[in-house]
């Protein structure tokens, strides 16, 4: 055989097995995200825009993206909030997949299923403490919390979401929060405490304000 060729076909055996290394990994990645089934597919190349507000959260949720080493280093945060059915998970897991790629780590919790992890260390038998619990929170490079402000508000909720907030902040680690509220509210539900840190370092809230595409299906 020609030892070019033999050459040419060995390096393209090595890029294709790269390749294959790299696919799994971030499959691997996207499993370990907990994404929900209805929204795994979802990503910002297939968000559909209809009006200037979407185009505008879009290209913030894009420019999170890709900016996305940034905000490991500050600990830049995202509240995506409005009306119900307007894209707002479907723009925070197209944010995940992004980073994903970019071969960062994340998690997607509602915040009653977080605050359940939390309540399950209480437990006699549960094999991690509340404090690891919480810990454990601060390791994923991104967690996407959705339906804030679904919860009845007491003050052990908020307690817990200002404790996972709060760890993240310590560790300069971002959010995405995800709300049916506006943002007014949903500072009064997680406290002033919690909110502000979500502020820092340039944090943003952008409105859904438009119709839900459910009604118009």
């Amino acid at each position: 055989a020609c030892p070019i060729c033999m050459e040419l076909d060995a390096r393209s055996a090595v890029v294709k097995q790269e390749a294959d290394r790299k696919a799994a990994t971030v499959a691997t990645v996207v499993q370990s995200a907990e994404i929900p089934r209805r929204f795994a597919s979802r990503t910002l190349d297939n968000y559909q825009v209809s009006n200037p507000g979407q185009q505008y959260a879009l290209a913030e949720c894009k420019d999170y993206a890709v900016k996305f080493a940034e905000a490991l280093q500050t600990g830049r945060s995202l509240l995506l909030c409005g009306t119900p059915g307007t894209g707002k998970t479907h723009l925070a897991v197209g944010i995940a997949h992004e980073i994903m790629k970019q071969g960062h780590s994340a998690i997607f919790t509602t915040a009653m299923d977080a605050i359940r992890n939390i309540r399950d260390t209480y437990r006699k038998d549960s094999p991690i403490s509340e404090r690891e619990a919480i810990k454990r929170f601060a390791i994923p490079d991104l967690v996407i919390i959705d339906e804030v402000g679904n919860q009845y508000g007491t003050d052990a909720e908020k307690i817990t979401l200002f404790d996972l907030i709060n760890v993240r902040y310590c560790q300069s680690r971002p959010m995405i929060l995800i709300s049916n509220l506006r943002p007014t509210v949903v500072e009064q539900f997680l406290g002033e405490r919690a909110f502000d840190r979500l502020r820092e370092n340039g944090g943003k809230a952008i409105g859904f304000t438009w119709s839900s595409h459910r009604k118009a299906s």
